[in-house]
């Protein structure tokens, strides 16, 4: 009895295990379609609607999904509380804070601290080139990551059921 136990406690971990790892390549295609999103509210703010920056991310942070919303809030408060002179600055810092609750990569974050980088530094028609070269950046990679995620997800989570599964006939 003790043994067919265990046994069904490891299976279900290991499934578990494979379901976890699937998981973050949908957490990342998740993240970069809420930073897609959150990119095409803060551009319509800040170039059609000509609002401040600290302004235009306090508000898309109403807008946005529960770690996004987070970040964006912070980064918010830093600007127009003037802990940080810069949205680049003020980015970074609560980023590295909160990274682990963001699955993005590395790439990814290239790509928003180049943008940050530049956020509220030139005219509106330069904010406009920076907004749409973000904006196409973050559509590529979230296509290169639904993709991924699709093909891998499945993956690990019959990877982790065939490793239980497996681990459960040896030990009986």
């Amino acid at each position: 009895m003790l043994k067919m136990i265990s046994i069904g406690i490891i299976f279900c971990a290991s499934t578990y295990i494979g379901f976890y790892y699937g998981e973050k390549f949908k957490g990342r295609y998740r993240d970069l379609n809420d930073i897609l999103n959150s990119l095409l509210i803060l551009n319509n703010e800040v170039i059609y609607g000509n609002t401040p920056v600290p302004q235009a991310l306090h508000y898309v942070s109403e807008k946005t999904s529960c770690h996004l919303r987070n970040l964006l809030l912070r980064v918010s408060e830093k600007l127009i509380n003037g802990e940080s002179k810069t949205v680049y600055h003020a980015f970074k810092d609560e980023y590295r804070k909160m990274k682990e609750n963001f699955f993005i990569i590395e790439e990814d974050e290239k790509i928003l601290s180049d943008f940050t980088r530049e956020l509220g530094e030139s005219g509106v028609f330069g904010q406009d080139k920076i907004f749409n070269l973000t904006i196409e950046n973050i559509k590529l990679n979230c296509k290169k990551s639904e993709t991924i995620a699709n093909k891998n997800t499945k993956m690990y989570r019959s990877l982790g059921i065939c490793i239980g599964a497996m681990l459960a006939v040896f030990l009986m």
